[in-house]
């Protein structure tokens, strides 16, 4: 039979996380490369110029643009018209970037 042997781990006490901490993280910061993002789950609708739609779902936000996960790798056109009245988000958007079934979108203005 093998000995007992010390936990490999150790017995640290997991650490709290401190509030101001976590805001200070989220918070925007002059000079920063990208606004804050918000993380929400919801679901959107993309309207292709010959009317097909497509539904997917918000993975996060902000007032330029959002990223949306569909169940399918299909390739979108450059320009879609955007139905995410759950997030507040309506209009055409561009599409900037797509890797596999994610996609970020640019709203214009």
């Amino acid at each position: 039979m093998m000995p007992n042997l010390p936990r490999v781990f150790g017995s640290r006490q997991p650490v709290q996380a401190v509030p101001g901490r976590v805001h200070e993280v989220a918070a925007a910061t002059p000079g920063r490369a990208r606004p804050v993002r918000t993380h929400v789950y919801r679901e959107a609708c993309i309207t292709y110029e010959s009317g097909y739609r497509r539904r997917g779902v918000v993975m996060d936000f902000t007032d330029a643009g959002l990223r949306i996960r569909f169940p399918t790798n299909e390739l979108l056109p450059s320009v879609v018209t955007v139905n995410a009245r759950a997030v507040g988000l309506l209009g055409e958007a561009d599409v900037i970037w797509q890797k596999g079934s994610e996609v970020g979108l640019r709203l214009r203005k």
